[in-house]
């Protein structure tokens, strides 16, 4: 009696490389619209729109909850110089945005600010590796859900934390990032056994640019609620929409075109056939030395980090700039914070298109095509100092 055949992403590579196999057969490929591969991009751009909403929120409710009144009593005998002019009229005036009655501002220096800014990333740091791992083996959906509904779970009692005091909110953000940490590698995991070779820069782009399309409706609407009905309500309609957003997680989606309810049999088999083996589970076994003497793999984690370094900044940074350097009111500083992630959900979008096109047309091989999107990226993004780290490194990537 045969055996089946059991495969495993680590499984040694073919002697023919990536870009001279064929990526899927000649036969008819299934329309996207409403198929089950869509919604599930769709259901990933909605739930990263969350969880940039979360990691967001802090950054613009920050200026509301500083009373910067009392940050300033130290230097009522000295004079201030602002790096940019204070608008007309509002020399004797504070930076502190008034709140309702009843909502709480803290005394907290820029400092302080800075730290709890910055937990959550201490959090975050811990998870990505574990998390896409796990996801690898046991699939991403309950990782990815988990992660988005704790993290909501979790800013809902944002509130109750700064009250309780700093160390209590330093913790908490701290474990949001915990949480939020597997949601990335979850999706890769799970698009490796759902994205058909020639869709993959599409439906990776379309999931994945939910976060700056979520960064971009966060930063405005945390400063119109901020200023509007205090900042606590900044915290309960983002956790609460993450919690709405897991319900629909995990009723439609499943780890595997195999055990959807609702996929059709001619798109299933078709993701099935074009994947192959790479689309299932790997093992527990990790190539660890190889990994770390990979010249490439070390190229792609310091671009990525020279990368991230810049994108984080601004996201976390921005609106505290604009408030104490620009003296933008709340509202104008949300807006003018999105704007950059406006740029980056359009061209993101656009992107993924553009490099399945090159790679159907055979234009460039699937090398140079991520070498040259990955180097026009960092271009755009990145300070000049990593920008230079990039175009050197991912040289080395052949």
């Amino acid at each position: 009696m045969l055996r089946p055949k059991v495969y495993s992403i680590n499984a040694a590579p073919s002697d023919e490389s990536e870009d001279r196999e064929p990526l899927i057969e000649n036969d008819a490929v299934p329309p996207q619209c409403c198929s089950a591969r869509f919604n599930l991009a769709i259901l990933m751009f909605l739930g990263f729109s969350v969880v940039y909403g979360l990691r967001v929120n802090l950054s613009v409710a920050m200026v509301a909850m500083v009373n910067s009144t009392s940050n300033s009593t130290l230097g009522q005998n000295s004079s201030i110089v602002h790096a940019c002019p204070l608008p007309p009229g509002s020399e004797n005036s504070s930076d502190t945005f008034p709140q309702p009655d009843g909502i709480p501002q803290y005394p907290w220096d820029s400092k302080t600010q800075g730290w709890l800014l910055g937990a959550f990333f201490f959090g975050y740091l811990c998870t990505q590796v574990p998390g896409g791992y796990l996801s690898g083996h046991y699939g991403g959906k309950i990782f990815l859900g988990l992660g988005v509904l704790g993290t909501a779970a979790l800013t809902l009692l944002t509130p109750l934390a700064a009250q309780l005091g700093l160390y209590w909110l330093f913790a908490l953000r701290a474990l949001e990032g915990f949480g939020e940490g597997v949601t990335y590698p979850a999706m890769m995991a799970m698009w490796a056994r759902w994205a058909p070779p020639l869709e993959r820069s599409r439906l990776t782009t379309l999931s994945g640019c939910g976060g700056n399309f979520g960064a971009f409706v966060a930063f405005p609407l945390t400063g119109y609620i901020c200023q509007t009905w205090g900042w606590p309500t900044v915290f309960y309609l983002c956790g609460g929409a993450g919690c709405f957003w897991a319900v629909f997680w995990f009723i439609f989606v499943s780890d595997d075109p195999r055990t959807h309810r609702r996929i059709s049999e001619e798109e299933r088999d078709y993701i099935i056939k074009s994947i192959g083996p790479q689309g299932t589970g790997h093992g527990w076994s990790v190539p660890v030395l190889p990994m770390l003497l990979s010249v490439p793999l070390w190229a792609i984690i310091i671009t990525q980090m020279c990368s991230n370094w810049s994108y984080y900044t601004l996201l976390t940074s921005l609106p505290t700039y604009m408030n104490t350097v620009l003296h933008f009111d709340l509202k104008s500083n949300g807006f003018l914070s999105a704007l950059p992630y406006l740029g980056c959900w359009l061209l993101s979008t656009l992107s993924g298109v553009i490099a399945d096109s090159l790679i159907a047309r055979k234009v460039f091989s699937i090398t140079n095509v991520r070498k040259i999107f990955t180097l026009a990226g960092k271009r755009n993004f990145s300070s000049f100092k990593c920008d230079f780290s990039a175009c050197c490194l991912l040289q080395l990537c052949s």
